[in-house]
């Protein structure tokens, strides 16, 4: 699913088969705040069912693929079929690579990551190719840099064996984002999008969570106790979840997993709290879901990060709830109220018409890809059309024009990939 986003290259038929297009969204990008200057962000992958490509998911759906190569190796092979396998590195990370030298290109010299590089508008359904609007690089955000110093720490350590000199100029990007991040007040106002532009925004009001994540991983890197200090005094108070906007997850397990971490007490105590409420709210619900109440847009991804959460914290503490983990997989692939495997192409009821451009400019589905999942909000026209005063669990519709319940990112893809590695592990 991850090859079929790639923006910047061609797809050909052998790798792609019918979802195959010539290269896209190759023009230079007007800066937001200079539109007299234009940079090279080409590459790095489409990020949902539109083309957008956005710092703060590219970041986290990395670092789920690295943590899944790190935590296990043996799960990643080298001949996926995508252009680089059989060339001696495993596919993941050569995935994963494509999005981070895209990651690198959105790193401004003074350290900072600008947040997004989108069109002013969402297209129409069409294919990459045909999206031809000027394409613009929206200003640097706090939470962009944070998640971009953490998952280029991660990257330092892991591509270490396989690319000293990729490893070394990951290292490099990630302590000038963190430098960035030193000198910047905290924000709590969090990237919006101008009048002029629609598109995702990934607003975040808090970048504390990216902050402690980013000297988590710096400091689990490097050793330098310095950025243990620094992660010690932007300790979250809101919890520690995983995905875009909630990342004090990732930062708890990057600390505690760090051979040379000493204050590990009170972030133990969350992170070990965090893990029992998710255990209690899934043995509370006859399908196994760590959603009690109302389904949130991306539902989905909530279940794969809680399962993903409790995995981590089996690597960090020594101790899981294998049945929670497996109830996560098994409402993902049709063990939910709607019946559906909400992965496509796979399982007896599946999703065939996601909300997704070059599924729908082809009328074929692209295979592998999660959908959004139930969202009791009924956030689009359609579902808050057809679904009014359904059960919460229920919410879920397979059109293409339910954006809030059958669209697909990278995002909610990348925890799965960690999931069922995990899997073939135990």
């Amino acid at each position: 699913m991850l090859y079929y986003q790639r923006c910047g290259a061609e797809l050909k038929s052998d790798c792609a088969g019918d979802f195959a297009h010539p290269e896209c969204h190759t023009q230079k990008c007007v800066l937001y705040e200079d539109s007299s200057k234009q940079i090279d962000v080409t590459g790095g992958w489409h990020d949902a069912g539109d083309y957008g490509r956005y710092s703060v998911a590219g970041a986290t759906s990395v670092a789920d693929l690295l943590l899944a190569y790190e935590n296990y190796p043996k799960a990643f092979d080298d001949n996926v079929g995508i252009p680089e396998s059989n060339n001696g590195i495993p596919d993941v990370l050569d995935e994963a690579r494509y999005e981070l030298e895209w990651l690198l290109k959105m790193q401004r010299k003074d350290g900072g990551v600008y947040h997004k590089v989108t069109c002013h508008n969402f297209p129409g359904e069409v294919m990459p190719q045909d999206e031809t609007d000027e394409l613009i690089v929206m200003p640097v955000s706090t939470t962009a840099t944070g998640d971009f110093a953490a998952v280029m720490a991660m990257a330092s350590r892991i591509y270490e064996k396989t690319d000293k000199a990729f490893a070394d100029k990951c290292l490099k990007a990630s302590k000038k984002a963190a430098e960035y991040i030193d000198k910047t007040p905290t924000d709590t106002k969090g990237y919006r999008n101008p009048s002029d532009v629609t598109t995702g925004e990934y607003e975040d009001t808090c970048d504390i969570d990216e902050r402690f994540w980013a000297y988590a991983e710096l400091f689990k890197t490097t050793g330098d106790k310095a950025y243990e200090t620094a992660m010690l005094k932007e300790l979250p108070k809101n919890g520690y979840s995983l995905g875009w906007q909630g990342v004090a997850g990732y930062g708890a397990y990057a600390y505690l997993s760090a051979k040379q971490a000493k204050e590990t007490k009170d972030i133990k105590a969350e992170a070990e709290a965090t893990a029992k409420q998710i255990v209690s709210y899934a043995h509370s619900n006859a399908y196994g879901s760590s959603i009690i109440t109302s389904y949130p847009w991306g539902s989905n991804l909530t279940i794969a990060n809680n399962g993903q959460f409790l995995l981590l914290m089996k690597e960090a503490l020594g101790n899981a709830d294998k049945d929670t983990i497996d109830k996560q997989l098994n409402y993902l692939f049709g063990n939910n109220a709607t019946g559906y495997s909400f992965l496509t192409g796979y399982g007896t009821l599946y999703p065939e018409h996601p909300h997704h451009r070059p599924s729908q400019a082809t009328g074929k589905t692209v295979p592998g890809m999660i959908v959004g999942g139930p969202n009791s909000g009924l956030d689009d026209p359609y579902v808050a059309n057809v679904l009014r005063g359904t059960p919460a669990a229920k919410c879920y519709a397979d059109n293409s024009q339910s954006y809030s319940t059958n669209e697909i990112t990278i995002y909610w893809n990348s925890p799965v990939i960690y999931l069922l590695a995990g899997e073939m592990n135990q």
